[in-house]
């Protein structure tokens, strides 16, 4: 199961036994009382943590995997579960084992990302990857269901209808 934001951006995923064990357990720092339960709005339910190992937990694996869908290199569609988890800042250059610094690549540009010289990656916190070729040209890849707001504004108003029947629609 997955939640998102208005957005679409990907809050978390859960498993149907984790979900069932988070609503029994509630909020932690607010527990219920009685037969009433808790009413503080906290969210029981968030993207899983950083880890200090190289390999993701099997949290940040559905998570990251349910979010890009598929290899999030500009133009290729291999589907995410034959895609390798990339650390797009290296481990060993200190980069996080999170999943603001994870995405999925095909083994083929996993291997081009991370040998080829002069290719740069960029991710943002919602999943947006923006790939920079050795020549210069960016290229820009979001999530599916990731909503721009640029992209979302609402069209202008449509011009008032005329006044009067007589006067024809102007062309």
């Amino acid at each position: 199961m997955a939640v998102t934001d208005a957005d679409g951006a990907l809050l978390a995923t859960v498993t149907r036994r984790e979900l069932e064990r988070i609503a029994r357990r509630g909020c932690p720092d607010h527990p219920a009382s009685g037969d009433q339960p808790p009413s503080c709005g906290c969210a029981v339910l968030d993207r899983p943590p950083p880890t200090d190992r190289y390999r993701p937990t099997p949290a940040q694996r559905r998570l990251v995997k349910a979010r890009d869908r598929t290899c999030r290199q500009p133009g290729c569609g291999l589907p995410a579960a034959r895609a390798d988890l990339d650390h797009v800042i290296a481990h060993a250059d200190g980069g996080p084992t999170d999943c603001d610094n994870l995405c999925c690549l095909c083994r083929h540009h996993h291997r081009l990302k991370t040998h080829a010289r002069g290719w740069r990656f960029v991710l943002t916190a919602h999943g947006v990857l923006r790939v920079t070729t050795p020549s210069g040209i960016t290229r820009t890849t979001r999530p599916p269901g990731l909503r721009d707001r640029i992209e979302q504004r609402a069209l202008p108003a449509p011009p008032p209808p005329p006044t009067s029947p007589e006067e024809p629609p102007p062309f």
